[in-house]
């Protein structure tokens, strides 16, 4: 009996996986930032001619208001970057993709995927379309800390065209 106990209880805790943990720093003495993957939910994708440019940001400011986004976006140094970069973007109608986000060390309070729908640049024309953040209903933004010669795998979210999180701005 004591045998069959135990047999049952090894297998328990060997079937239990780590469950939800915090990202995980995979490299040290690298160049400080950190990536994971955006997953696009099916069938969100908005119509081709409201996706202008498509960018993953990390802003050391939460919460923003409109005057904040250029300035934190044109000031020198920057609070709010841009991945890929300004005049790149994220690939569109795509299941998933994969980021590395070089970034100086700072605590950024609110990291997510922004979409500029209308040609001209504005804040009226940004939407928030995804969010690292809480499971909680609306979400809270989740800060990421980068540390100096670490990189910070991990920072994977969802992406949902129809139902974003609650506009900052």
């Amino acid at each position: 009996m004591k045998s069959a106990s135990l047999l049952i209880i090894a297998v328990f805790f060997l079937s239990c996986d780590h469950g939800l943990e915090p990202p995980s720093i995979v490299e040290a003495n690298v160049e400080p930032g950190f990536g994971g993957t955006l997953y696009f939910e099916k069938g969100t994708w908005p119509s081709p001619d409201s996706l202008f440019d498509l960018w993953v940001f990390a802003s050391q400011v939460y919460p923003l208001d409109s005057t904040l986004v250029f300035q934190g976006l044109f000031s020198e140094p920057p609070t709010i970057y841009l991945y890929p970069a300004f005049d790149k973007d994220l690939p569109f109608f795509v299941d998933s993709v994969s980021y590395s986000f070089k970034l100086p060390v700072a605590t950024y309070k609110y990291v997510g995927v922004i979409q500029r729908f209308a040609i001209d640049l504005t804040v009226r024309n940004l939407r928030v379309v995804g969010m690292y953040g809480t499971n909680d209903a609306p979400p809270i933004p989740i800060p990421v800390i980068v540390n100096e010669g670490a990189f910070t795998t991990g920072i994977s979210f969802r992406v949902n065209f129809r139902k974003p999180p609650p506009q900052p701005f």
